[in-house]
């Protein structure tokens, strides 16, 4: 038993249309167009004899856009801009710099409501490198990662605008962090 299946025959749709315009009686049309030319009056006549190829040669002839003419086109300029690419923690410093007595004081702030410790730190202009070094020492129960509204941290800087000193008070207990000799930070709980 063969399975193929026959091709199915394809039509010249050419030839269809060869054929079918064959078939139009063109001349019965032609008596129609007469017949109702014959019927316009003279005057309807003639006007349409002038705009009939007038309207045609106005739809083919393109013509330029006179509103793109008009319109000025931007031209392309380098602009000269004064960025500071510098880190936060470095145009803090740069633009304010405290005073002596405020790097030995203890400074405090209150946990607000959305606070990341990220942001706590922008605020009291502390260098985000510090944040850095503090996180990667900050142990398992994450006292820096799990700040909470209302939360007290008490922070002192050192003389040169480090951070010496960062407390964090949560529920009566207290962590500690606390810069070492040699730069780095340790905890203390």
């Amino acid at each position: 038993m063969n399975r193929r299946h026959k091709k199915k025959p394809q039509t010249d749709y050419l030839a269809l249309i060869q054929n079918k315009w064959r078939s139009i009686d063109w001349h019965s049309y032609l008596d129609k167009a007469k017949s109702l030319w014959g019927q316009l009056p003279k005057f309807h006549q003639k006007a349409l004899i002038v705009l009939v190829p007038v309207v045609i040669i106005i739809a083919v002839i393109p013509f330029p856009n006179m509103a793109d003419s008009e319109v000025e086109q931007p031209v392309n300029k380098r602009v000269a801009l004064d960025i500071n690419t510098s880190g936060l923690s470095e145009q803090k410093s740069a633009t304010k710099p405290s005073s002596a007595l405020e790097r030995n004081a203890w400074h405090e702030y209150t946990v607000q409501k959305g606070d990341t410790l990220s942001q706590v730190f922008r605020v009291n202009d502390l260098p985000m490198a510090d944040l850095n070094a503090l996180v990667k020492i900050e142990g398992s129960d994450k006292p820096l990662s799990h700040i909470q509204q209302g939360q007290l941290i008490r922070f002192k800087m050192a003389e040169e605008g480090k951070l010496d000193i960062l407390q964090l008070e949560k529920n009566g207990q207290s962590v500690m962090f606390f810069r070492l000799s040699e730069g780095g930070f340790g905890r203390s709980k």
